[in-house]
């Protein structure tokens, strides 16, 4: 028989039942000792519950959790499991391996466990993706993470209060040029080149304007823009169409493959631990079906715990190369989940982190997003930009909530990134807006 000071126990120091061992013993706070059966019941699988809790500590996860639905509703959840609203669920990919936990929620079966029918659907480009959600094809999408902040600040086209759920991965993109330029890597050099990206919100799309500005070069001026879906990046370079690229992997990699290109610089050269894709649901969907919601989150946090983990990759190439997922060669994947690779230049590299699948969404990633859609005038006006970016990635106050319980919850809401050499404190923007447009 299971002692009745169980696993939880062992995890968080206390028992998840709010009871008495025989020891005199009580839990220090109801409210964590309820949080404690609220992260048991959402999450009943120990390994995966164990993972979360080892990445985010309970304060954490909580704060994440109530972030899109008010605790008191997260408690009736876990205490009985309401039916699904919506058991088949049209789920939007790109063929990029920035979809790794999306395949992998399928491929280890995390969404039938969870009671859902989910259909993967290729989608080519981040236009269309984004189209298909505002039209209700889709019920959660992969999207790069500026378009959820786009549309929901109405960049673009029909303004739609859209979630991140959470990050799918951090760099697994590449600054490519055509092999003719193989000898010209100054960007000072680079004017009148014709760059392919995937949207022109994209994260692609900012990174590669940064660094060009960096150099000296007017983005606006000096430069020119395709819009050009994943999978034709490479036909683009081989003829000649493009001088170069920007976008998700395998792209530059498949370059590499067919000797179409070289890879300049890998995205985490510019700003490490940079967020490329997410997982996202409009606010609308979540109200609506909030059953379905948790269900499909808690898959797709198991299934971005899975590919996080660098142990478990052996054969996750295969998975991913296949057709109807990235439908690349598997030598080609292999180099980019590993990160060791040929650049096209003669050189083997190793880079631990090219890509990476940590889930947890920082508000200061979408801030510092805010600011390159303002500085280069696609968002028309200044905002509220931290106001925004709660709302897309974490439109709670959870903070709040946590300290009214007793706990101090983890310090992650708006941290410093690094972006080439540069620190970027998201807790000022305008500060930071003020300073690039004075140069």
């Amino acid at each position: 028989m299971t002692s009745h000071k169980d696993d939880a126990c062992s995890e968080l120091g206390q028992c998840a039942c709010h009871g008495a061992h025989g020891d005199g013993t009580t839990p220090r706070d109801v409210t964590e000792a309820v949080d404690t059966a609220l992260v048991h019941a959402l999450f009943p699988s120990e390994p995966t519950r164990r993972a979360l809790l080892q990445r985010f500590g309970q304060a954490g996860l909580i704060a994440a959790l109530t972030a899109f639905l008010p605790v008191d509703t997260l408690r009736a959840l876990a205490q009985e499991k309401a039916p699904l609203e919506k058991p088949k669920l049209n789920v939007g990919f790109l063929a990029i391996t920035c979809a790794a936990p999306l395949i992998y929620g399928e491929h280890l079966g995390l969404y039938t466990k969870e009671g859902l029918d989910v259909s993967l659907l290729k989608i080519p480009g981040i236009g269309l993706i984004r189209d298909k959600m505002l039209s209700g094809e889709l019920d959660v999408s992969q999207q790069v993470m500026p378009v959820a902040l786009s549309m929901t600040a109405g960049i673009g086209g029909a303004q739609q209060s859209i979630k991140v759920l959470s990050i799918l991965n951090q760099h697994g993109n590449s600054l490519v040029l055509a092999m003719k330029h193989k000898d010209n890597r100054d960007p000072r050099n680079w004017k009148g080149f014709t760059f392919a990206i995937p949207f022109e919100q994209s994260h692609q799309a900012l990174q590669l304007r940064y660094y060009l500005a960096e150099a000296g070069l007017d983005p606006d001026k000096d430069v020119s823009y395709r819009v050009v879906p994943p999978s034709e990046y490479v036909s683009n370079l081989r003829v000649g169409s493009i001088d170069g690229f920007f976008g998700g992997e395998p792209g530059g990699q498949r370059a590499v493959y067919e000797g179409a290109g070289f890879i300049h610089a890998l995205s985490g050269e510019i700003w490490q631990g940079h967020p490329c894709c997410s997982v996202t649901a409009s606010e609308a969907w979540i109200a609506q079906h909030p059953n379905t919601f948790m269900a499909f989150y808690r898959a797709i946090i198991a299934a971005s715990l899975h590919v996080a983990d660098k142990s478990k990759r052996e054969g996750m190439a295969a998975v991913l190369a296949q057709q109807k997922y990235l439908n690349a060669p598997e030598v080609v994947v292999e180099q980019v989940l590993t990160g060791r690779y040929a650049d096209g230049l003669g050189n083997i590299k190793s880079v631990a982190d090219r890509v990476d699948y940590n889930p947890f969404p920082h508000y200061s990633m979408a801030v510092f997003l805010l600011t390159q859609l303002r500085r280069w005038n696609m968002l028309k006006e200044d905002i509220d930009y931290k106001k925004l970016a709660e709302k897309v990635m974490l439109a709670t106050d959870a903070a709040k909530l946590l300290r009214e319980a007793g706990i101090e919850p983890p310090k992650i809401e708006y941290r410093v990134e690094t972006i080439m050499g540069k620190t970027f404190d998201s807790n000022a923007p305008e500060a930071y807006l003020a300073s690039v447009r004075k140069g």
